[in-house]
């Protein structure tokens, strides 16, 4: 028995290679020579050759596509046409005997798509030839046939005089033509791009290929309790908080396009629109991985003209492709969209907590997760935003008014976004955005491999909660108010954390910085985070004993003090987070205290301050931080103040700051340009002359004040005393890193206007007030102490001590939340594209040469 099963495996491997050669040569013909797409043999054989996807992309090299766009025009159509009938034929006449030519059909159109899109409208080099290929009706040849049979039949009329019966014979014959000329147009007036694009969207759900059988459900019959979906009645709660989101009532549409994933049983998965004890839902399978990511690879290659539109010209509303997949009457959208979202929120990492799990290869799974993911994201980026007024209609089923899915630029998938109302199913969703981010930390602790596969899909993971957060107000809701929202701000503090020096991750950090903006301006989600942070995370970060508040202010603190430089634009919506989380920050660690002081002495050290005009913007917004925690928070926050009053010589150099200083201080950091500049030099800086400069002048001078202003922060909490002195061995070397992102701009000469600006901006009444308070207190105990005061001693002092009365009349509190606008839609786009084509290398889909929305380098020959 071993010698039969060695003879089948070697027979096998034999006719593998033999079938790869044939496919080789195949290409090869297309490539070199003409070929008929009479020669039915060629065609024949060139589909049922065996091949797998990773020999499809091998064998069909960039190069190689490229020159069979571009000097074998006439093969590549007959190879597009073919491919897209085939799919077609299938769609009609599902039979697994087929299946294998199907697949064949769709790696090779999953292929040579993006190529012949590099030439698509969207792009500056579009070609006439794969306009009219991919868009064109094919009528033309069709009208030229008719007309020339006119012709002959007039010629005919003319030539001899018919009898009357005669005439009446070439009359019917000619209506007869006509009817069949109408008919012809009909089945020939849709293009391949819409043919190609509706056969994916179909074979997502292909009996036996990608579901399993089911039974067309009849749409007319009023939904059963059992069959739900959107269908009914809402429950008291999901209707109070859509009337707190200020949503309104539900309206009536008699008519409308359906919403519901009909027929339920054909969604890979349970969890949205679909519920597992739904009437003939048999839950979730994995015998159609294989298959579905196949389509999925397809359905993604169709949509990626945006790759090939200069990022200045990109309109979310041009790509026609895009437009087709989203479009209302896109065949199985609803299903689709809830397949996508339901595959990617059900998965679990963890698997069935097997030991070393994570180690036992490749999981098919965890791919079509991944490509899920990206097909979803990429649905979702196109068009306007959903509605998310819910519509329903007489049978109380959710659907979209007629007028409304028939305007320009509607998108299905967006509107079904929008309409998850339900508590259930936004529950169901964020617990599965916290199950899977909590993956990025939890599979990288401790020395041994984990039960936990680490997922890699995690920039495309946030992608998806910003769509959430942009597109669903009952979602943000909801996770503020009935879930722990903590439990996704530990991992994108984790990710901004890790990611802060790896130029590869700048987008990474730009996109979780948005989304800590968008809930920072909340007020449950500053108070939420309050709850204590007790995780230890795999990672450098500071020890602290505090809140989830904390947490957010060291990680925003590290990427500002060592963080890479093309995070320096990020510095304002870093302190907006903390400034709008300050309010309602019930007690700051001591960690994040000094932290936070740190950075007030950064941002008012002259190399700061005076590196451009708008600098002094960012000092403003720590005072402010301050004064809110101050005014709203006393109470409860002493590290805070004890750290002011120790710094207490910082704030008064800033109060007493005029104009003369001002130049004298610029004059002294930026002496040698200033000098340069005056004898008629430019500003231009060398960066690293500038750099050993300032930090010769100011090391030893920020040495003597680390070392006062450190020494007692140690005995306060237990928990710090590990992390203290690395802390401060690196926290110079931080700052001076910060210094040096800096030089690299042009530095600013105060002027008259700047210093009132200036002085109009800062608030520093409530701190100064605060210090001129609690220094003698200060000072009082330590006299009686003989100068030998322990910290602990202090604090519970300044924890007794009451402000009421002495400091001025509470500001209000002002919360700045994310405007969203044209520009930062383009970076969501462009980022998000970025990630799918750097993670769709195996097999690489995208070429990068062609790409327009974005820089591609190549770093493999460094």
């Amino acid at each position: 028995s071993k010698s039969c099963r060695r003879s089948s495996r070697v027979q096998h491997k034999m006719g593998a290679s033999a079938s790869r050669e044939k496919f080789r040569e195949s290409v090869n013909a297309l490539i070199e020579v003409d070929v008929s797409p009479d020669d039915a043999e060629f065609w024949d054989e060139l589909w049922k050759i065996p091949s797998s996807s990773d020999e499809v992309f091998e064998l069909i090299t960039p190069e190689a596509a490229r020159q069979l766009r571009d000097e074998r025009f006439d093969n590549l159509a007959t190879l597009f046409t073919q491919a897209t009938a085939q799919l077609c034929q299938i769609v009609e006449t599902p039979y697994n005997i087929y299946f294998d030519q199907a697949l064949n059909c769709v790696r090779v159109l999953t292929r040579i798509l993006p190529f012949l899109l590099e030439r698509g409208d969207l792009s500056a080099d579009e070609d006439e030839l794969i306009e009219q290929l991919c868009w064109g009706t094919g009528s033309a040849a069709v009208e030229e046939e008719e007309e020339e049979d006119d012709d002959d039949d007039a010629d005919g009329d003319t030539s001899d005089g018919d009898s009357s019966v005669e005439r009446e014979a070439k009359k019917k014959k000619k209506k007869k033509k006509s009817k069949k000329k109408k008919d012809r147009e009909e089945e020939e007036q849709e293009p391949l791009a819409l043919l190609v694009v509706h056969a994916a969207m179909h074979m997502m759900f292909l009996p036996q290929f990608t579901c399993d059988f089911y039974e067309e459900e009849v749409t007319d019959d009023k939904p059963s309790r059992k069959s739900k979906g959107k269908g009914d009645e809402e429950d008291p709660e999901d209707k109070d908080m859509r009337a707190e989101a200020g949503l309104g009532n539900t309206r009536i549409c008699p008519n409308g396009v359906s919403l519901l994933p009909r027929p339920t049983s054909i969604v890979w998965a349970a969890g949205c629109g679909v519920t597992p004890d739904t009437a003939g839902y048999e839950g979730s399978t994995r015998k159609y991985d294989k298959n579905r990511i196949e389509v999925l690879r397809l359905l993604l290659s169709t949509c990626c003209d945006p790759l090939f539109s200069a990022a200045d010209e990109y309109n979310p509303l041009s790509s026609r492709w895009l437009a087709i997949a989203v479009a209302a009457d896109s065949p199985n959208a609803s299903c689709l969209f809830y397949s996508l979202m339901n595959t990617v929120m059900s998965y679990d990492p963890s698997g069935m907590s097997i030991p070393y799990s994570a180690t036992l290869g490749p999981d098919n799974h965890i791919k079509l997760v991944e490509l899920s993911l990206q097909v979803l994201i990429c649905l979702l980026d196109c068009g306007l935003p959903g509605n998310p007024e819910a519509v329903v209609n007489d049978d109380n089923q959710a659907v979209v008014e007629f007028n409304e899915a028939s305007r320009g630029g509607f998108n299905v998938f967006r509107t079904l976004l929008a309409r998850i109302h339900t508590r259930r199913e936004l529950t169901f969703i964020y617990k599965g955005f916290a199950r899977l981010l909590k993956n990025v930390y939890e599979s990288k602790g401790g020395y041994l491999p984990t039960n936990s596969k680490p997922i890699e899909c995690y920039q495309e993971l946030m992608v998806l909660l910003w769509k959430l957060l942009e597109e669903n107000p009952l979602f943000m809701t909801h996770i503020l108010t009935q879930m722990d929202v903590n439990e996704i701000v530990v991992p994108i503090c984790f990710l901004m954390f890790q990611s802060r020096r790896d130029p590869s991750k700048i987008g990474l950090v730009h996109i979780c910085t948005f989304i800590l903006l968008k809930l920072s301006g909340e007020r449950s989600f500053g108070v939420n985070l309050n709850k204590p942070f007790t995780i230890r995370l795999p990672c450098d970060i500071p020890l602290f004993t505090g809140s989830h508040a904390d947490l957010v202010a060291i990680t925003l603190h590290k990427l500002i003090v060592n963080g890479a430089y093309k995070l320096v634009p990020l510095y304002s919506c870093f302190i907006t987070v903390v400034c709008n989380l300050s309010p309602y920050w019930r007690s700051m660690s001591l960690v994040a205290a000094v932290k936070l002081v740190n950075l007030f002495e950064l941002f008012s050290s002259p190399k700061f301050l005076y590196s451009s005009e708008h600098a002094h913007k960012h000092l403003a917004l720590v005072m402010e931080v301050f004064n809110n925690v101050v005014q709203y928070q006393y109470t409860g926050n002493q590290h805070l103040v004890y750290a002011l009053i120790r710094r207490k010589d910082s704030f008064g150099r800033l109060a007493a700051l005029t104009l003369q200083k001002a130049i004298a201080q610029c004059e002294k950091a930026y002496g040698s340009e200033i000098q340069f500049a005056k004898n008629g030099g430019s500003l231009s800086h060398d960066p690293d002359t500038v750099t050993k400069s300032s930090t010769k002048k100011s090391k030893g001078k920020k040495k003597k004040k680390k070392d006062e202003s450190m020494d007692s922060d140690d005995d306060s909490d237990s928990d710090n005393d590990s992390d203290k002195n690395d802390e401060e061995s690196s926290e110079e070397e931080d700052e001076e890193e910060t210094y040096q992102h800096n030089n690299d701009a042009s530095y600013f000469l105060p002027t008259e206007k700047w210093m009132a600006e200036l002085k109009a901006t800062l608030p520093m009444e409530t701190v100064t007030r605060l210090l001129q308070h609690l220094i003698p207190v200060v000072d009082e105990l330590c006299s009686q102490k003989n100068g030998v005061v322990d910290e602990v001693e202090i604090l519970e002092v300044l924890k007794d001590v009451t402000m009421v009365g002495l400091l001025p009349v509470p500001h209000a509190i002002v919360i700045r939340k994310y405007q969203p606008n044209q520009y930062t839609s383009l970076w969501f786009t462009a980022y998000m594209w970025g990630v799918i084509f750097l993670r769709s290398q195996a097999p690489p889909m995208f070429d990068g040469e062609s790409i327009q929305l974005f820089q591609v380098s190549n770093t493999g020959d460094r």
